[in-house]
């Protein structure tokens, strides 16, 4: 074999192994999911009308919004209240009906909490925040 033909075949496969080595470094970069940070916010119950409002925000660990993830929002004993979907700003609201007696009180003391199990994009991220009990409408 001729050492022109030899040095054409060289840098044929080393070309070829840099592709492959660039494609496989930009496929493993895409899949590196980012932190996120999952805010949730007071609970507000409301006894007359027996529903509650309950607030998620969803963002990564820069701060941007998180649209399209999945938020789930239960009780301290795991009774689901909603699930929502954040929007183009990130928030999940829920107006959910009020937990069942035993969930209540528990919700009432302890609070509430949100769960975002993640995705090929994001990390998991878990939140839990207060409630507060209205006799009247909120």
């Amino acid at each position: 074999m001729s050492n022109r033909l030899q040095r054409t075949l060289a840098v044929v496969c080393a070309a070829a192994a840099l592709t492959l080595t660039g494609s496989a470094a930009a496929q493993a970069e895409h899949h590196t999911a980012k932190a996120t940070v999952l805010d949730l916010y007071m609970s507000k119950q409301s006894l007359l009308h027996t529903h509650q409002i309950l607030r998620a925000h969803l963002t990564d660990d820069h701060g941007n919004p998180i649209s399209g993830a999945y938020i789930r929002m239960y009780t301290p004993g795991h009774a689901l209240l909603c699930q929502r979907v954040t929007d183009t700003h990130g928030d999940a609201t829920c107006d959910a009906p009020l937990a069942a007696p035993t969930e209540l009180v528990n919700e009432t003391v302890n609070g509430y909490n949100a769960r975002f199990d993640g995705s090929d994009r994001y990390l998991p991220a878990e939140a839990h925040a207060p409630a507060t009990l209205v006799v009247g409408d909120i």
